[in-house]
């Protein structure tokens, strides 16, 4: 997972810069939505990358949270507008149908069914691994699914026991509990 972190921080990076560039010199005119995801949030993904590919930037964990949040909320707002606004699903409905313009009815929807499940993976290729990365920083290596269990809110989670002794401890105090509760509740 690291390497694939390092190699896509650097694959950002320069998307990004790639992108402001073009921008700036082709004066191509942006929504207000757009320039907000490029000025704030691509940078904030850019440092979260890199921050957990290459462990230089240590930041509070609530900043990183904070960023994690914001651009979760913030994303679908991104993509919202860049399908709304822009040209997109036309453009993809034109080139698929030239691709398919010629074809049978069968392989023709096979190639559009492709096509979309490309550009969705696409998409999530490019949506996914930055989000990924700041709820790494933000949360370290521990698991969403045990972030969100009622179990965890509660307290009763115990980290996982070191050695065998630690465990048979663990394993004596859950027996002992349990023992504890058949006791009142036949009572």
């Amino acid at each position: 997972m690291q390497l694939f972190l390092r190699i896509y921080a650097v694959v950002y990076l320069v998307l990004f810069v790639e992108t402001l560039i073009f921008t700036a010199t082709r004066g191509v005119q942006l929504t207000l939505i757009q320039l907000i995801d490029m000025l704030f949030f691509t940078p904030v993904a850019v440092i979260g990358l890199w921050s957990a590919a290459y462990r230089h930037l240590n930041l509070p964990k609530h900043t990183w949270k904070v960023l994690l949040f914001a651009s979760v909320f913030w994303r679908p707002l991104a993509i919202g507008s860049a399908v709304l606004t822009g040209n997109l699903i036309p453009k993809f409905q034109i080139t698929v149908g030239r691709l398919t313009a010629n074809m049978t009815p069968d392989n023709a929807l096979a190639v559009t069914l492709g096509a979309t499940a490309g550009v969705c993976l696409l998409g999530s290729l490019l949506i996914l691994p930055p989000l990924v990365a700041l709820y790494r920083n933000a949360y370290g290596d521990e698991s969403l699914l045990k972030l969100m269990s009622p179990a965890h809110l509660r307290g009763e989670i115990t980290p996982r026991p070191r050695s065998r002794f630690e465990e048979r401890e663990r394993m004596a105090e859950i027996a002992a509990r349990r023992a504890e509760h058949r006791q009142r509740a036949e009572v």
